[in-house]
């Protein structure tokens, strides 16, 4: 395995997690822009790398791995909040992800299992999956008209009822009766959950 993080006291300190079990062979690598190179002589079977490097970032670096290491199996390890890196996950980018509060029972079951072809992830992936198919089905029902898309573009935008009355040249109670059956339509309470699920599901 191959430890990859710009921090030397960090990198040493995940390096001892590893000391006591003899089956894990363990390098480190405190450059990222070394790794491809690194690794055209010497692939490892498994890569831990923190994805907050200066240099170049985990995410990237994971990237040009897979590229010329297709089998090579990727953990990132992060400070930051993992949900935002389950999307790599259903992309197969990555095979797993770990806090950097992760113990150390955590962190070794999760490369255990990843060498076996197996993958660890916190039950709160299962919210994500959730929530990403939900939107899946959602998006499916959901057709708006031209005139709901201009009202969807002009909330988000930040125009008032009376402005977006003025807009499109309807009375201000019209307006406001559009955007109950707009929220009603995306099943939101507000202006802003309404422009964020436009977002995410591209109705904008």
């Amino acid at each position: 395995m191959l430890i990859v993080d710009d921090h030397p006291i960090v990198l040493e300190g995940t390096k001892n997690l590893f000391q006591e079990n003899e089956d894990i062979i363990v390098d480190t690598e405190s450059d990222a822009t070394h790794v491809i190179q690194r690794i055209k002589n010497k692939p490892y079977d498994i890569y831990l790398i923190d994805i907050n490097m200066p240099l170049e970032n985990g995410i990237n670096l994971a990237r040009n791995i897979k590229a010329i290491q297709s089998n090579a199996s990727i953990i990132l390890y992060t400070g930051d909040e993992i949900t935002d890196y389950y999307p790599l996950i259903l992309e197969r980018k990555i095979e797993g992800i770990l806090a950097k509060t992760a113990s150390k029972e955590q962190i070794l079951r999760t490369v255990r299992a990843i060498v076996n072809g197996e993958i660890v992830l916190p039950q709160n992936f299962l919210d994500f999956l959730d929530n990403k198919f939900r939107l899946q089905d959602a998006k499916l029902d959901i057709h708006l008209n031209e005139k709901e898309k201009k009202i969807l573009r002009l909330i988000a935008e930040g125009h008032t009822n009376k402005a977006i009355a003025i807009e499109l040249n309807i009375p201000q109670r019209t307006t406001e009766r559009y955007l109950t059956q707009l929220f009603s339509l995306l099943n939101v309470d507000s202006r802003t959950d309404a422009v964020n699920l436009a977002e995410r599901m591209n109705l904008l």
